[in-house]
């Protein structure tokens, strides 16, 4: 298992890609399963840095570990209450089709997992997601 706490910053952006890769590597994450983790974490740090914590800083606790069939990641933040499960999710043919850049972030989050579940623990946001592995 890997455990990290990082600052909410863009600055941490590529130790955030690291900590991941390191892990990856670590546990012999064939490179498909790796490529789509370090999107999903990329997804969910630049949602929480840009849309939780508005840029303001905060932190965000990542715990990745190979479960039997999968790859678990619980990603926690204390930004403002955001179900990832179950917010809606954009028109992806309206936000092509304005020309918008960005905006779907949570559906690529949602697509990727096997399983994705969210709760509020105090002030904590936490996701849990299950990818499946080979």
């Amino acid at each position: 298992m890997s455990s990290f706490q990082l600052p909410a910053s863009t600055d941490n952006f590529l130790r955030l890609r690291t900590l991941a890769k390191d892990f990856c590597t670590r546990e012999n994450v064939d490179s498909d399963l790796s490529c789509r983790l370090l999107v999903m974490l990329e997804e969910l740090f630049t949602n929480t840095v840009q849309h939780g914590y508005r840029g303001t800083g905060g932190t965000v606790q990542i715990e990745l570990e190979r479960v039997p069939g999968y790859i678990r990641i619980q990603y926690e933040d204390t930004a403002p209450f955001f179900d990832t499960a179950n917010a809606p999710l954009p028109d992806p043919s309206t936000t092509v089709n304005k020309g918008k850049i960005g905006g779907m972030g949570l559906l690529l989050i949602r697509e990727m997992a096997d399983s994705l579940t969210y709760e509020r623990q105090g002030v904590w946001n936490r996701t849990a997601i299950l990818m499946k592995s080979a």
